[in-house]
This record gives C-alpha cells, structure tokens and sequence, in this order.
C-alpha cells in the first residue's frame, strides 16, 4: 500500500511514501531515444541532456505517466497502480495453492492505515474467503483506525522504531505516542509480533533494547523480529528524483546483532534475527 505519514531516514521504500503513482527513471537503461518525448502533454518536463531526465516540478506524474508506457528500455517505470478490493483480492487467490503453514495476503507499505477504509475492506474481503491476514504496521494511525482492522487480522507485525520519544521524532519526524498507544491495543485484543528495524545511530544500543523488552513484556507481547539494516535501497532516492538523502550507515557485526538477540531473550522474549 503507497501512503506513509512517516519520514524515518533510513526508509527502504521511499517509493510509498506518496499514495499516488510515481516515476522511476534509471539512468542506466536510457539509450536517449526520445519516444518519451512523442507522448509527454508537457515536453519540457522531459530533457534528454539532463542527468535526471525528469523535471518533476512540471510532470503530471500520477495523472499521466505515459512515458513509462513507451519506454522499451525500463528507463521509465511506474511505481504504483490504482486499483480495487476485489482486483487485489484476485491476485491474492492464485496464490493460495502456495499458502502452506499458516501462509495468506500481508498487506504493509508504506502504512496500510494510511488507507484505512481500503485496508479494512481487503482484510474483510480475504477472510470471507478463509485466506489468513497480516498486517504489518508502524502503529502511526489513529486508534480509530486500528479497531477498524483488528477483526480482521489475524496477525499484526507491528515496527517498533524507539521507545525515546525525543529521538523518535528526529529520525522519524513523528511522536511515538500514539504509536505506543497502538501497540497496547493490538496487544490487548490481537495477535502481534514487534519487528525491529535494527538500524546504527539510531537505535543500535543496550538502552534501546532493554527499555523495548520490558514495554513488550508488560503489555504481553511474547515475539520480538530483529531486522538488521542494508543500504540496498539508496538507489531507490535517485530514481525517484529525491532530494532527502539516505541514511547511508555502516553494517552492524554480526556478534553485536546476536548480543542484542541475547538480551532479548533474557526478558523471555521469542527472538528471532531477519523474521
């Protein structure tokens, strides 16, 4: 689902950050043929000698993007479609010879709650037919919208980013408060899993780790997933023409990972490393 109300730095798929269509434009595939050009309502938002080739100021972007349509390089790609409960619940159906173990749709983003009604809907719609549900979730939404979805989920990862609300709000641009709030609720009435995004100078320290395991244990959250951060999305900024700059920080040791690991399961916590 596209739609985010956060900005973490570290972000792996900025392309959701926007709900409508976007534009990817890669570099490397352009072979400079023009055919973008014969389509574009608005030539001068497209200049073949320009690094970045679009000028995202003047484009139509999500009310057009027909040079995507032409481009038989991938040079020029869409991120995003619009489409609806049941078209999405089509493409969830051929896949279910493949739901083995517990499996069924994850709906995650960006926010799925960006799009509340939306994702209430699928959710709804995917039980009807027996299809398990997950919803994997930052929490920043409104309470009302998470009751909004609770019936209907069967499992909520739930990103859990910092417990300190001061250093939150730099690398997130949000409160967590509300964020917290929803992880009780959930607790109180769903299955959840806390997911980590393990990630340096942000949240890579013994503080963090103690004061997230006694939140979970206190509110009765029993699973904790440690993502360690990569920086394989950096590419993803350029192509979609953004000025934001990617945390570009080192990998973590592989020893300080499994230490963090450790001491969650000191807490009794079912811990795991990648999910």
């Amino acid at each position: 689902m596209k739609g985010c109300g956060m900005r973490c730095r570290w972000c792996h798929s900025p392309e959701t950050w926007n709900p409508k269509p976007e534009l990817y434009f890669d570099k490397a595939k352009c072979k400079f043929d023009g055919k973008c050009l014969t389509v574009c309502p608005v030539p001068e938002a497209i200049n073949l000698k320009s690094d970045t080739r679009i000028n995202r100021k003047l484009c139509l972007m999500s009310s057009c993007l027909k040079c995507a349509d032409v481009c038989p390089y991938g040079a020029l790609t869409k991120v995003g479609e619009t489409m609806t409960v049941s078209e999405v619940i089509g493409e969830v159906e051929r896949d279910i010879p493949f739901y083995v173990d517990g499996g069924g749709m994850t709906i995650s983003g960006g926010e799925p709650l960006f799009q509340a009604d939306f994702t209430a809907g699928l959710l709804k719609a995917a039980k009807e037919k027996k299809i398990h549900t997950c919803v994997e979730t930052s929490g920043y939404c409104s309470a009302k919208d998470i009751e909004k979805v609770i019936p209907c989920t069967d499992l909520f990862l739930f990103d859990l980013k910092q417990m300190d609300d001061t250093i939150h709000q730099k690398v997130t641009g949000v409160s967590n408060k509300i964020i917290l709030e929803n992880a009780r609720k959930i607790a109180q009435s769903g299955n959840i899993r806390f997911r980590i995004p393990l990630v340096p100078g942000v949240n890579d320290t013994k503080e963090f780790f103690d004061k997230l395991a006694e939140f979970a244990v206190a509110i009765g959250v029993k699973a904790v997933d440690i993502l360690p951060y990569h920086n394989y999305a950096k590419s993803k900024y350029t192509m979609l023409g953004s000025k934001r700059r990617f945390w570009n920080a080192g990998m973590l040791d592989e020893d300080v990972i499994k230490q963090f690991e450790k001491q969650l399961q000191e807490y009794g916590l079912e811990t795991t490393i990648g999910g």
